[in-house]
């Protein structure tokens, strides 16, 4: 199934930082160390926009589909990797975290979907699929 940009992401996204942000603008600390915090918040809020909502980094996930043997991903700059799902993937009505392990690297990946990024009915299939495979 293809990945698209996830609106509900971004905005997620944009809430939690700007949660944290607030955060730190309400904790008792030198100044110097608050502009340095908000522009570690900041890169990490564009950094997560670039690649899980926009899809502008190479690495970012274009299509993820079930196999029997696992999850294979396609990586917008064509790369594919494969790998089981492990027990620390979940799946709800309104959300899924699929963590894979890669069979070539054995390092652990994990993304965020959301049900508007496949569209729903594809998303649909995905959750009942990984509910019922693993």
């Amino acid at each position: 199934m293809a990945i698209k940009p996830s609106p509900r992401l971004a905005l997620l996204l944009l809430l939690f930082h700007a949660i944290a942000a607030t955060a730190v603008y309400a904790a008792a600390m030198p100044q110097p160390a608050k502009l340095a915090i908000f522009a570690l918040i900041l890169l990490s809020l564009f950094y997560y926009l670039a690649r899980d909502v926009l899809l502008l980094f190479p690495s970012s996930w274009r299509e993820v589909w079930l196999e029997r043997d696992g999850i294979s991903v396609i990586a917008r700059d064509g790369t594919k990797f494969s790998g089981p799902a492990t027990g620390r993937t979940f799946v709800s009505p309104h959300f899924a975290v699929l963590h894979i392990r890669q069979q070539e690297s054995g390092r652990t990946v994990s993304r965020v979907i959301f049900p508007d990024a496949p569209g729903k009915e594809a998303y649909r299939e995905l959750s009942v699929r990984l509910k019922y495979a693993y």
